[in-house]
């Protein structure tokens, strides 16, 4: 990893980053997951990781933690705002877990299984029609609710009287 010693060296360092893997380093810089910077920045989780192993390539960090900690460190010598980047610890990389740029317990989202080569427009951010429930819900509202639950009680009782007269006839028949 760089040891920059001034400005001068971390302005160097900066202005040899592209724009686009500035926008990323600066939402990883805010611990943001591959998923959530892909989802931001409206591309591929696999893009994010592409700028982010261009930049660890350029600056010789070990790991993204160790990346974004020192592009926190370029940033501030430069004076510009940080985004409250103290939260990065500022350990070394002994005993860090180098290898394991995904988080330790992913959790897998049903939405994320959705094909992306659909539509040039990947990572729709809006919100899926409501299905089920939500959406009986979304369309008579809490009475509706009410009055379904209440014609489904009905239904059952209509249901058990009907099994029960079935079952008196047969009890006679034998």
């Amino acid at each position: 990893m760089h040891d920059v010693a001034d400005a001068s060296e971390a302005t160097g360092l900066l202005e040899n980053l592209t724009a686009k893997q500035v926008e990323v380093l600066d939402l990883l810089a805010m611990h943001r997951t591959t998923k959530e910077i892909a989802r931001e920045l409206r591309i591929a989780p696999n893009t994010v990781d592409q700028r982010i192993a261009a930049v660890r390539d350029k600056w010789g960090t070990v790991n993204r933690k160790d990346t974004a900690r020192l592009y926190a460190r370029l940033v501030e010598l430069c004076g510009k705002s940080t985004y409250d980047f103290s939260r990065i610890d500022a350990g070394g990389g002994e005993g860090d877990d180098d290898e394991q740029d995904l988080p330790i317990d992913p959790v897998f989202v049903l939405s994320d299984a959705r094909p992306m080569a659909r539509h040039p427009d990947w990572f729709d951010t809006r919100m899926p029609e409501p299905v089920g429930l939500e959406a009986f819900d979304a369309k008579f509202g809490r009475v509706g609710r009410v009055a379904a639950v209440f014609v489904l009680a009905l239904m059952m009782a209509v249901t058990l009287a009907a099994t029960l007269a079935i079952a008196q006839a047969l009890g006679k028949l034998l």
